[in-house]
């Protein structure tokens, strides 16, 4: 999630988690520990792309880190307060580790991934619930930081947005689980069988999620809002397998990105190699757009080099005022037109990218 969301919800673990006697300080101290998970960022410098997508999430957000930073953090802070008060120690332990773990349990819920086991393990887990930025999760979670910091000494209000917050993410998963279900409905009425279908959320909102559903020859990828269910406008692309792609995967570079996408790739064809795309995270309906792409060259000798990025919006794709007027439209024929607009607006270039 944003740094905002990530401090003010450890913000509020700390305070919950170091009793009453710490005062408003620990409410600053919880901020910055919620934020250190990230401090993984710095592990790719020098490295490529693909060396980001392999760090981030990684040590520093697994379930193992807390346990053995938090007591360090916990100790220092209370070192600095220059007291010999044991149990001062001991709420200061407990309000850091807890601070650390919110971090990890807080990024699970995003589609991105989260490698929660390492060193034990490298699999990435998500729960589809919330988007990577979503302003009335980050006010809950504001307000309540705001009163703990007037109020140190009494935890009830963040109790309370703990509590609200959480809910929050809970309804965000129903939500995520509703669209699945609303599309497999609707692939179904229209006789299309045998595919996998999930659902994403999307930004700045949780009611519109992004479906994707996978046969065994093609991917679709639409839009729809769990606030006024429409009939879904599918963007479509074929799914292939040939030797560029089996020479892809074994390249460090396609092992890392497929592992990264946890398998949600599309593989298309380019006149030079290959397109690959993350089918997580697309502003568009057509599944070969995504922020997250990599590309294969083979030169006429048949070696291949392979690059990564990330792919800003584009024209046809989602901006703020559509994606709202898609998320809470105002009828079904408006969600229609603006699918259309995304459709016949988006460039060669970025279909192609």
């Amino acid at each position: 999630m944003d740094p905002v969301s990530q401090a003010a919800l450890g913000a509020l673990a700390a305070h919950v988690g170091a009793g009453r006697r710490l005062g408003a300080r620990v409410v600053a101290v919880g901020a910055g520990a919620g934020l250190l998970p990230d401090i993984d960022v710095v592990f790719s410098i020098g490295g490529d792309y693909f060396d980001a997508l392999v760090s981030h999430r990684g040590i520093t957000h697994s379930v193992f880190f807390a346990p053995i930073v938090g007591p360090l953090l916990g100790w220092a802070a209370w070192r600095i307060e220059g007291t010999r008060d044991g149990a001062r120690l001991k709420r200061w332990v407990l309000a850091l580790t807890a601070a650390l773990f919110s971090h990890p349990l807080l990024d699970v819920m995003t589609p991105y991934g989260t490698q929660l086991l390492l060193p034990v393990s490298n699999v990435r887990f998500a729960i589809d619930a919330m988007p990577i930025i979503d302003p009335v999760y980050t006010l809950i979670l504001l307000v309540g930081v705001i009163l703990a910091w007037r109020r140190p000494t009494r935890r009830a209000a963040s109790v309370a947005a703990l509590l609200l917050s959480s809910g929050y993410i809970g309804y965000a998963w129903t939500l995520n689980e509703g669209a699945a279900r609303t599309a497999r409905a609707q692939l179904a009425t229209a006789g299309v069988e045998d595919v996998e279908v999930v659902a994403f959320p999307s930004v700045l909102q949780i009611h519109l999620r992004r479906v994707v559903a996978r046969a065994p020859d093609e991917v679709r990828a639409g839009f729809v809002s769990m606030w006024q269910p429409c009939p879904i406008e599918w963007g479509v692309a074929p799914r292939i397998e040939s030797d560029v792609v089996a020479a892809w995967r074994d390249t460090r570079e396609g092992r890392i990105f497929e592992w990264f996408a946890m398998d949600w790739v599309l593989h298309s064809p380019t006149p030079t190699g290959l397109a690959v795309a993350d089918l997580r995270y697309g502003f568009t309906a057509d599944p070969r757009v995504s922020v997250f792409t990599a590309r294969a060259e083979v030169d006429a000798a048949g070696a291949m080099r392979v690059t990564g990025g990330r792919t800003q919006p584009g024209r046809g794709d989602l901006s703020v005022g559509s994606l709202f007027e898609q998320a809470y439209p105002s009828g079904c024929q408006a969600v229609k037109n603006a699918s259309t607009v995304q459709q016949t607006e988006a460039s060669p270039a970025a279909t192609d990218a």
